[in-house]
């Protein structure tokens, strides 16, 4: 197997070491903060467009021969306020105002309160809405827990979002390539695999874009990926 996991202990937003930083000006932040580590995306006083990513090298391919497994946890002081992304886009993938046009991973969209898992090559592919318990899943708003002595201080209300990649016969039951999709520790759904960006190197990309001027910041708990080598 092939991991990586970034619990975000550590972040330099000056030596970007091992991102890559796409980061707005002025009052723009991103930081390593609170406690067991999360990776701070934000603004102050945001422009309206406002973008920023973190970005890895063009180091993840698909391989629909390959089992591949990706989870993450995130929170949004404002959900409709931002649009994000989370997951792996190709190099071109800019601005998640939009869903990319060759990515697989997690998209929110402002003005909503929903997330939806993408799988796209060139252009078209297939998607999913999270639910949880059946239903629809509904982000909600996430604030800092002041801490205590039973309590720590970190964002409330992050949800935990996973893809799993099955290649047809890599189970009893699999049999055509599929998805199984987790939000926080249950399965979501299953999704079938017919449209994957296999084509080319994508990057592990975290992103946001700002609706507007309000000040909003989008918390990551962690990013970790194993694939079959």
């Amino acid at each position: 197997e092939w991991a990586f996991q970034d619990d975000f202990v550590q972040f330099s937003q000056t030596t970007l070491s091992p991102w890559s930083i796409v980061d707005p000006t002025g009052s723009s932040f991103m930081l390593a903060q609170y406690p067991q580590g999360w990776l701070r995306m934000g603004d102050a006083t945001p422009v309206a467009a406002d973008i920023a990513i973190a970005a890895t090298e063009s180091v993840f391919q698909i391989n629909t021969n390959k089992k591949w497994y990706f989870e993450t946890s995130v929170a949004l002081t404002d959900v409709t306020e931002f649009n994000t992304f989370v997951g792996f886009g190709a190099n071109g993938y800019v601005n998640p105002v939009a869903v990319p046009d060759d990515g697989i991973g997690f998209s929110h969209l402002e003005d909503t309160t929903t997330i939806q898992f993408v799988s796209r090559k060139n252009g078209a592919g297939v998607s999913f809405t999270m639910l949880e318990a059946g239903s629809t899943f509904a982000q909600l708003d996430s604030s800092v827990t002041t801490q205590s002595a039973t309590a720590y201080g970190m964002p409330d209300n992050a949800v935990r979002l996973g893809f799993l990649y099955q290649p047809a016969g890599s189970e009893p039951t699999v049999t055509a390539n599929q998805y199984t999709l987790y939000i926080n520790g249950t399965v979501s759904g299953v999704l079938a695999a017919t449209t994957v960006p296999d084509d080319l190197l994508m990057q592990m990309k975290l992103m946001y874009e700002s609706k507007g001027t309000v000040a909003n910041d989008l918390f990551v708990d962690y990013v970790q990926t194993v694939q079959q080598r």
